[in-house]
């Protein structure tokens, strides 16, 4: 791993809480798998430290995250967009998937509580890790939501089972199928969050829930997310990392027919900014069809 992606990624551990910094701010903090990569080494590092109670995950400037850097959405698979290439293997595309869906479900089942602290975009694998969290707090004018699936997956989330049980399946449907961001206000409201605050109070709120839980005794933490795990097992939780990396491939196989919105070829004639703007533009009201 480069040093260039060690950075883009902080780590900080002090008074029995972990600290996980997206430092990307140029790019929005979209996260590349080599960064992805670099925060579950650190989700590691906080785990085995029996000094740390607690981890605070937290994007430094504008945003959380807007999500995988699309820029490398493709090559994960080998996808070459040269006239006449083939297409990747399917059995690639699941030897993939399943282990990056595996990074989420370890970190859903991380020993130590999570607090994700969300402002400005959160979207994308940003609002994946936010919904694997323990706790979430955002700010009040945060925007959160799954607007890839406008893309190519159109409901087929990692994290399926998690939005029904916690938004209902209507609600979960309805942020997946459309597509659409949400405040932090309304975050809050649905129980995509915790709670909301203004943007500048975020920090502090963070800080506070934080101090509260460091000061459980360690055993009782670790007594606690374990029950918690048993309890997220008996829900079937552990099924949706499952069929979340069996859905996503499907998904990024799917055909596109010639009045439909193809981001890969839109990407390679337009660049990622051109095709996300594209996209976007299709699914507003009155937008056009092609």
């Amino acid at each position: 791993m480069s040093e260039d992606t060690k950075d883009l990624v902080r780590y900080e551990a002090r008074d029995g809480k972990a600290y996980i910094t997206f430092c990307r701010d140029e790019k929005r903090n979209a996260l590349t798998y080599e960064m992805f990569d670099r925060f579950m080494e650190h989700i590691r590092t906080a785990e085995r430290d029996d000094d740390v109670r607690v981890i605070l995950i937290k994007g430094d400037g504008r945003d959380f995250s807007t999500g995988h850097d699309l820029a490398q959405v493709g090559s994960e698979y080998g996808f070459s967009s040269e006239p006449g290439a083939r297409r990747p293997s399917q059995r690639k595309r699941l030897h993939f998937d399943k282990f990056h869906v595996e990074q989420f479900r370890e970190f859903f089942y991380c020993v130590k509580p999570t607090i994700s602290l969300v402002q400005g975009y959160c979207v994308g694998a940003g609002a994946y890790i936010v919904e694997c969290s323990d706790l979430a707090i955002a700010a009040n004018d945060a925007k959160i939501g799954h607007p890839e699936q406008k893309m190519q997956l159109a409901g087929a989330t990692y994290n399926t089972t998690w939005l029904i049980l916690a938004l209902g399946p209507r609600k979960a449907r309805e942020l997946t199928l459309l597509g659409e961001t949400v405040d932090g206000v309304e975050a809050a409201r649905i129980g995509l969050v915790n709670k909301a605050v203004p943007s500048e109070d975020l920090v502090a709120a963070g800080e506070e829930w934080a101090d509260r839980i460091a000061r459980l005794p360690r055993d009782a933490i670790a007594i606690g997310r374990a029950a918690t795990h048993m309890a997220m097992d008996s829900l079937g939780m552990t099924s949706q990392f499952v069929h979340g990396y069996v859905s996503h491939v499907i998904g990024t196989n799917i055909r596109y027919e010639p009045d439909e919105h193809n981001f890969m070829k839109s990407r390679r004639d337009k660049g990622v900014t051109g095709a996300t703007k594209e996209r976007e533009g299709r699914y507003e009201s009155g937008g056009t069809k092609n």
